[in-house]
């Protein structure tokens, strides 16, 4: 005799397994009102995050019931209530979970929110997002598809579509746009001394701030995330465990994690650098190293928009602060660093799969610092 049904709106026993360093998956089998038994399953950062995360969501599916689960008829404006609450409820950054809603609210709820799920055509979702990338950009139709189809992922999970319809969308040509500026050891020195002889430079403090950039390599919402206290002028390291971010009715927040876990790191940056931050402390006003003009965070948005104007009609017009990223990078590679060395230095999230499998991470040693002294400004 087989194993009685799931009472109605009871789950069974819930199993939680590792994914990765960072994230455990909780799964349990759920009897919808429907009488169809469906698997769910929320990540967290620690098992107890992520049973936690599965009981809140198995507990609003008494909720999701009583509307009619998902099915055909939906409307996909429920569909996106849905899947953003999933969202809301992962452990993903939260710039990513502000985007997200934000492109559903802003390019999506008008042209799609009405429409019942079984309408949903490919040929419909393809005139949406060719129309998003005419009238806001190739940038929003990128983050339009990544939302279309994590929610109609959802919606095949539960029966309600066969197929998911962004999965049939061709790929777009991507446009020619102007080559990014790159920056080399001898053209980084002649920037250097145009930002010096620039008023407008001194007056948005990016003179200190080009240097430091050219010595770390972060990105500059980490840079501008720093605070006293991440720099250890004792062991000569400084550590990186932030970005800046904006966050819509609230302003400017430190997120207390980088983009990926690689770039939660500490590292030993050339002495140059740890002397003009020396300096800086000397005569600082605030706990933030690069702050705003009022001495509260720095918006990394403004703060690109004033690099831009300071170069503005010169060698270097539309430099944006990840050109001293790729020069470090360059820096390292010439100096004979390890791929794994120089992704630990700048925090990429990989070299390759074996690496972040087999190779360790921590405290990058002194060869990055001693690779980087050929950028140290002149005395």
């Amino acid at each position: 005799m087989g194993r009685p049904p799931l009472p109605v709106g009871t789950y069974g026993r819930i199993k939680v397994d590792k994914l990765d360093e960072r994230r455990f998956r909780a799964r349990a089998k759920y009897r919808d009102y429907d009488g169809v038994t469906r698997k769910v399953e929320r990540v967290g950062s620690s098992r107890t995050a992520a049973e936690n995360n599965l009981k809140q969501a198995l507990r609003d599916r008494a909720h999701v019931s009583a509307d009619g689960e998902i099915t055909a008829r939906t409307k996909v404006s429920r569909l996106a209530e849905l899947w953003l609450r999933d969202i809301d409820e992962s452990d993903r950054a939260i710039r990513t979970k502000i985007t997200y809603r934000d492109v559903w609210e802003r390019c999506l709820s008008a042209p799609v929110g009405e429409l019942r799920i079984g309408d949903v055509q490919v040929s419909g979702v393809d005139r949406v997002v060719r129309e998003i990338r005419e009238r806001r950009g190739a940038e929003s139709a990128r983050h339009a598809k990544i939302v279309l189809s994590g929610m109609f992922s959802l919606a095949v999970r539960h029966d309600a579509m066969d197929v998911n319809p962004v999965r049939e969308l061709s790929r777009s040509r991507k446009k020619k746009v102007p080559r990014a500026v790159e920056l080399t050891e001898d053209t980084f020195a002649s920037l250097r001394v145009h930002m010096r002889a620039s008023p407008e430079a001194a007056k948005y403090d990016l003179v200190d701030m080009v240097d430091v950039l050219s010595g770390l390599g972060c990105r500059i919402g980490e840079l501008l995330a720093l605070d006293w206290t991440k720099v250890d002028a004792d062991a000569g390291t400084l550590s990186i465990k932030g970005t800046v971010i904006r966050i819509p009715g609230e302003g400017l927040i430190v997120q207390p994690h980088t983009k990926s876990k690689a770039g939660m790191r500490t590292i030993t940056p050339p002495t140059w650098v740890l002397d003009l931050l020396k300096r800086r402390h000397v005569d600082s006003l605030c706990a933030w190293i690069f702050p705003s003009t009022t001495l509260t965070l720095r918006d990394p948005d403004n703060t690109r928009a004033r690099l831009r104007d300071v170069v503005r009609g010169t060698p270097w017009e539309g430099l944006h602060p990840h050109a001293f990223r790729h020069l470090v990078a360059t820096q390292l590679d010439r100096a004979g660093l390890s791929a794994r060395e120089i992704a630990d230095y700048l925090g990429h999230e990989r070299v390759s799969m074996t690496q972040d499998v087999y190779m360790s991470r921590g405290t990058n040693g002194v060869a990055a610092a001693a690779a980087l002294d050929r950028l140290a400004p002149p005395q």
